[in-house]
């Protein structure tokens, strides 16, 4: 009775103190892993997207990506080869992260083997990934993950550590370390250990406590954990059986008992902590879902005007082929002429309208990645009074029949050094987004109104309030109202980029936070503090 009941403490003790957590922890990093398939797919919708991808563009989304993504180190685009027996994959673009950046492209892709990945994905439409390598300069473990953009359009691939994307979960303290095994062929290799445990023999995947399936594209890995000791309570339970026929049986049963849940709390709290910030990552990464609306966004927005632009012409040159008929038969009138020069100027302005709507909009998206650009910028002192007004006068030669009124309260001794232009660019963004959205076309009395410095409620003396007294935005649109492309009113022309390009302004170029809040009309808030300091 004695041995049933110690057996049956140590198996909970297992699975409280370590198989549940530890299956925690699998699950995140299978989601981690699901999150770097995700990433493969928005870089194929980057070039299915666009009939050219310049190698800047590119190196942006890519450098925006892997920001995202601690575990993915370098991203490629590989043209399609010529002939699919002899001439082998070659890299077009490559853009790799620090980690990475002494190692050659190529020794990576030849170490992955890329040609035999080229070969298998003729039968598959999916992305298929190498076996786990290592070079020999460095002590990283690397798996390489091509897909095909389209029929002969060529691949994009990931090169992800996937030894720093074990470490950042399982590095945790209720577990002694972890053996990484991968399957080919029904049978699972040992790739690497990082455990301190004493292994008798050939280590196998059973010699851990956990075993846990992790599946990576087309590849499958093996994860063997170790029980931390510490948490271990095989000896404290030993001698249950000793005692099992005296009445101290129940009382030393009750200690360990209190003490075995105690520390499962503890442990479970730890657990949990390091779950919450994994969860925090998982937040992080999943802002990377607005990357598919922008490339959807880009391609309908650009492709409506230039569709209307190449159907106008494509009529133009059809009128053109009736009217040299004429012509050469003899049968061209003066109405014919007539109706042929009206129609042909109707469709060239309607074709130059569309061109420019389309060109800008590729200018106003260019300003979205605000971050990196006017790199050379320094601050300067600017009296925030007389740049309001400056905005304000040029506002009223923007919009000349204008029933908005601009209402300034701004301490006329204030001076900050800061970026004048960039304030200049928001405050002027946010009057557009206003005159096209915040009022109805029936409210006669609309209103702008600025406030700096904004102190009502807060502490903070350097915040700059613009507001309108408008129609609002729903609470649940507030957290995706600066998401680049999300309008509320894109059959009225409008792209959805200017609240997205504020964002960027404020916290790439000001160093502050962009607060949004309902408050009559649309509120904003952001900080104007020194910027030489």
């Amino acid at each position: 009775m004695g041995t049933l009941v110690s057996q049956t403490l140590l198996k909970q003790d297992q699975v409280v103190s370590f198989e549940a957590p530890m299956q925690e922890f699998i699950d995140t990093l299978s989601r981690e892993l699901d999150y770097n398939a995700y990433a493969l797919r928005s870089l194929a919708q980057l070039f299915r997207s666009s009939e050219s991808v310049e190698a800047h563009e590119f190196a942006s989304y890519t450098n925006l990506v892997m920001s995202q993504f601690g575990n993915i180190v370098a991203m490629a685009y590989l043209a399609e080869p010529d002939n699919q027996t002899e001439q082998p994959l070659s890299q077009t673009y490559w853009q790799g992260a620090s980690s990475v950046a002494g190692l050659s492209s190529y020794d990576l892709l030849e170490k992955a083997d890329i040609n035999k990945l080229y070969k298998r994905l003729s039968d598959t439409r999916r992305a298929v990934a190498s076996p786990i390598f290592k070079l020999k300069s460095n002590d990283h473990y690397y798996t390489f993950v091509i897909q095909r953009v389209a029929e002969k359009q060529g691949f994009v691939g990931i090169l992800i550590d996937a030894g720093f994307t074990l470490e950042q979960t399982l590095n945790n303290q209720i577990n002694n370390g972890y053996s990484l095994f991968e399957r080919e062929s029904g049978i699972p290799s040992l790739v690497f250990s990082k455990h301190n445990q004493v292994i008798s023999g050939a280590e196998d995947v059973t010699s851990g406590d956990f075993v846990a399936t992790l599946n990576f594209f087309n590849r499958q890995w093996l994860v063997s954990t170790y029980q931390n000791n510490l948490f271990h309570h095989k000896a404290a339970y030993s001698i249950i059986p000793v005692a099992a026929f005296t009445l101290s049986l129940l009382v030393v049963h009750l200690v360990v008992q209190a003490q075995r849940l105690k520390l499962a709390n503890r442990e479970k709290q730890t657990a949990f902590e390091d779950l919450q910030f994994a969860q925090q990552r998982l937040v992080e990464n999943e802002k990377l879902s607005a990357m598919g609306g922008i490339v959807a966004g880009v391609a309908h927005e650009v492709n409506t005007p230039l569709g209307i632009g190449i159907t106008s012409m494509s009529h133009l040159q059809e009128m053109m082929g009736d009217l040299r008929k004429d012509y050469d038969n003899g049968c061209l009138d003066a109405e014919r002429f007539k109706e042929f020069m009206e129609t042909g100027d109707e469709m060239v302005s309607l074709s130059l309208n569309n061109m420019h709507k389309a060109s800008a909009l590729v200018a106003r998206f260019k300003k979205v990645d605000v971050i990196s650009s006017d790199a050379n910028l320094t601050p300067e002192p600017v009296v925030v009074a007389d740049l309001v007004d400056s905005f304000i006068v040029r506002f009223y030669n923007e919009y000349p029949g204008s029933l908005v009124t601009i209402n300034a309260n701004i301490d006329k001794s204030a001076m900050v050094y800061t970026y004048p232009d960039v304030i200049l660019d928001i405050l002027n963004y946010l009057a557009s987004n206003a005159v096209s959205h915040a009022f109805k076309p029936e409210q006669k009395h609309c209103e702008i109104s600025i406030t700096f410095p904004y102190t009502q409620g807060n502490t903070n003396t350097h915040l700059l309030l613009f507001k309108d007294n408008g129609t609002g935005v729903e609470k649940a649109l507030l957290e995706r109202i600066v998401d680049p492309f999300f309008t509320t009113c894109r059959g009225a022309g409008n792209a959805g980029l200017g609240l997205s390009v504020v964002y960027n302004l404020v916290k790439g170029k000001l160093n502050s936070d962009l607060n949004i809040f309902v408050d009559e009309g649309l509120a904003l808030t952001f900080e104007l503090h020194d910027l030489n300091k």
